[in-house]
């Protein structure tokens, strides 16, 4: 994704524009929702938010940024790792209804404060065999945001603008015994870095919303 050329307007990530290409991607003949696919959401372990909100103000001419927390240092699991709120989904529970509670419990995102814009595929965590969820959902207004410490050491909230200038972001090969090549992304924030299933939900993200006007590599 570097060398991308946001002078050009109609480039711009604006939150009328996440919007736009949801709706343009649900309307689409060949959409097929990965929840709808066969055992998709049954073979989802966790589920997380991917939470676009205004860089400020409001409207639809706002640059989008995206919400990211950096997980609590004392957590057994992925600790430090800059990730998106979620978690386990219960049984019996709606994947979409545990990304918004982990939202509200981690950060204190109301669930009634952003709108679902729709769902991206599943991802594999690379350590572990856990399958990921992630929903996309918009903020008209930029909320205020509250960390628990439990879970959380501090909240992110980055413009997807910064996240694909150039220099940001990368991708590398990794070997792996026994199966394919692994496609990593990477993602440069400075003191922190993206990688993982959080960067490849990212990626998804940017292709969602870039495909139509740009060539970006594809995942395998």
């Amino acid at each position: 994704m570097d060398g991308l050329d946001f002078a050009d307007p109609a480039m711009e990530l604006t939150m009328g524009a996440v919007r736009y290409a949801f709706a343009a991607w649900a309307a689409a003949p060949c959409t097929r929702r990965v929840a709808g696919a066969a055992g998709a959401v049954g073979d989802a372990g966790a589920a997380v938010l991917v939470a676009l909100v205004p860089c400020d103000g409001s409207g639809s001419d706002s640059a989008a940024s995206v919400v990211l927390i950096r997980r609590a240092a004392h957590l057994r699991a992925n600790p430090g790792e800059i990730a998106f709120p979620g978690g386990r989904i219960e049984p019996g529970e709606d994947p979409l209804a545990t990304a918004l509670r982990e939202a509200e419990e981690e950060v204190a995102l109301p669930a009634d404060a952003v709108e679902a814009l729709g769902e991206l595929s599943i991802v594999h965590a690379v350590r572990g065999s856990v399958a990921i969820l992630p929903f996309v959902a918009a903020a008209p207004l930029r909320p205020a945001l509250e960390a628990n410490p439990a879970e959380v050491d501090c909240i992110l909230i980055v413009p997807l603008a910064e996240l694909v200038a150039p220099g940001r972001y990368w991708q590398e090969q990794w070997d792996r015994a026994d199966d394919p090549a692994w496609t990593m992304h990477f993602f440069d924030l400075g003191e922190d870095m993206i990688w993982g299933a959080t960067a490849r939900m990212l990626h998804a993200l940017f292709l969602r919303l870039l495909r139509p006007r740009v060539s970006l590599p594809v995942p395998p």
